[in-house]
């Protein structure tokens, strides 16, 4: 039997959530239901490697690369909880991939208004987060 793909919550992460709980429990609750469906839905993980699934809302969510990081090589990717009627959370799940395990590893849960600029404090976390991994650049 071959690898069988995962999911793993890094420390930060976990911490990003704990947070959220304190000041946002509609959203922690969100975020932490769908992550734990992922862990034990095959169906869910095989998503999240397709760039713009659920981008006209026929899923709960919607996967995309973060392209910045994307075209320099990193496995980085983005994912948005839909919210009907036509929202969305007002947090993102960050996650990186890691081809040689089939791991993906929730990195953070960051505020939409996040900008994504490369040397923004959360983002210097997740790339820091990321080469903590040990994942391959391209």
């Amino acid at each position: 039997m071959g690898i069988v793909p995962s999911l793993s919550i890094h420390p930060d992460a976990a911490n990003d959530l704990r947070q959220l709980i304190a000041t946002d429990q509609f959203a922690a609750g969100k975020v932490a239901a769908l992550l734990q469906q992922a862990k034990h839905d095959p169906e869910i993980i095989a998503t999240l490697l397709d760039h713009d699934f659920g981008d006209d809302h026929s899923a709960a969510y919607h996967v995309s690369k973060w392209l910045t990081f994307w075209n320099a090589g990193y496995n980085l990717w983005r994912l948005k909880i839909w919210i009907e009627p036509s929202g969305s959370l007002r947090y993102r799940i960050v996650y990186a991939y890691e081809p040689r395990t089939l791991r993906y590893h929730v990195l953070a849960i960051v505020h939409r208004d996040f900008d994504y600029q490369h040397d923004h404090d959360i983002t210097q976390r997740i790339i820091k987060a990321y080469r903590g991994l040990g994942i391959a650049i391209h």
